[in-house]
């Protein structure tokens, strides 16, 4: 690996991306269809949403385009999966899920740029996302919210340890995750970092392996490991400042938008979470949506086998919901969660009671 030239790690970083995406698609079949008994949500209403079977084509197409891509690593080629990615996330936002996002980043830092370009320019860009992902992950942690569920969940399967020890490790996650990312500017940490991401990654793996659930985003820890090691393990640079060398390049600029400037207007509400590499944090809204009697009938039956008893009232839960159809949780944004409830009251008729449903979040 020490004797990989840097534009053969950009192909390894690419193959990996593709991988993981095409992993993801065949787990979860459904996320790519709109035929099926969680609704859609485009991003803007007007937006045209496929049918069968131009909902399947549309699938289809774009994991060709993948495969195709995987051999024959074209720009334009490349080009064409990443405008069928932002296609098919526009017709439904629950397609906007990090692993698919960080991929579809890592295609655009390599499509900027001209096939025979400059490939330390491409790696520099790549380099770029994995920094942001690392510290903002971190940085994201730093609320109260999180600090509560953390220490919570620590008591619950660790409650044989001191709670004092419990504490201070909650709250130096956060500090330690965005120093990850930190890490990997400088040569005398980098290595460290490596083996810290490939470390936490591999803990992940087996965590859900064992609990049995959450494989969703296997191959995401899996391809951050492959590319952690391919971009950084070998990586000797001038100054930490390299990476970050003419930001005012239009290519190199709109990397840095999506990584860092886009990510940080999130602490003022402007960008979402998930897209801001807010992942575990503990700022992601979980809900469900309570409905009156007289509309729980008036649902499909793909909507009713989610019904759920909460206190003699009818709820479904929306990460269940969306989990068991699409195989990915709700995209966590609230937004989201009101187009769901707007689709559970289109089914109610003059019979059906005012306001009958009521939407909750439940895990604050």
């Amino acid at each position: 690996m020490q004797k990989l030239e840097i534009h053969q790690k950009i192909n390894i970083v690419r193959i990996l991306a593709v991988l993981s995406t095409l992993s993801m698609m065949l787990y979860a079949p459904d996320l790519w269809i709109t035929d099926k008994s969680f609704p859609i949500i485009p991003l803007f209403d007007w937006f045209p949403v496929p049918t069968y079977p131009f909902d399947s084509i549309f699938a289809g197409i774009f994991f060709m385009a993948q495969v195709v891509y995987l051999f024959k690593p074209k720009r334009w080629l490349g080009l064409t999966v990443l405008l069928l990615y932002l296609f098919l996330a526009i017709v439904d936002q629950n397609r906007l899920q990090p692993y698919f996002y960080q991929s579809a980043l890592t295609l655009l830092a390599i499509i900027l740029y001209k096939e025979n370009g400059d490939s330390k320019k491409i790696f520099n860009a790549i380099v770029l996302i994995f920094l942001a992902t690392y510290f903002w992950s971190g940085i994201q942690k730093l609320n109260p919210i999180f600090y509560e569920e953390w220490m919570g969940a620590l008591q619950k399967h660790f409650d044989f340890i001191p709670d004092i020890l419990l504490k201070i490790f909650t709250y130096m996650v956060p500090w330690l995750e965005a120093l990850l990312g930190i890490s990997l500017l400088f040569n005398k940490t980098r290595k460290t970092g490596v083996i810290a991401i490939v470390s936490m990654h591999s803990i992940i793996i087996i965590m859900l392996l064992y609990l049995g659930y959450g494989f969703n985003v296997i191959p995401w820890n899996i391809q951050n490991i492959g590319s952690a090691i391919v971009l950084f393990w070998y990586l000797k640079t001038d100054h930490f400042l390299s990476f970050f060398n003419r930001l005012i390049s239009p290519q190199k600029g709109l990397v840095f938008l999506f990584t860092f400037i886009l990510p940080f207007s999130n602490i003022f509400g402007y960008w979402d979470h998930l897209l801001s590499f807010s992942f575990f944090t503990s700022k992601l809204d979980y809900y469900y949506i309570q409905i009156d009697d007289s509309l729980k009938d008036k649902l499909p039956d793909g909507a009713k086998k989610f019904y759920r008893s909460n206190e003699n009232m009818t709820i479904i839960y929306l990460n269940e919901w969306a989990g068991e159809i699409n195989k990915v949780l709700l995209y966590p944004q609230p937004r989201i969660a009101k187009k769901v409830e707007q689709y559970v009251l289109s089914f109610a008729d003059e019979t059906t009671v005012e306001n009958p449903t009521k939407l909750v979040v439940y895990n604050k």
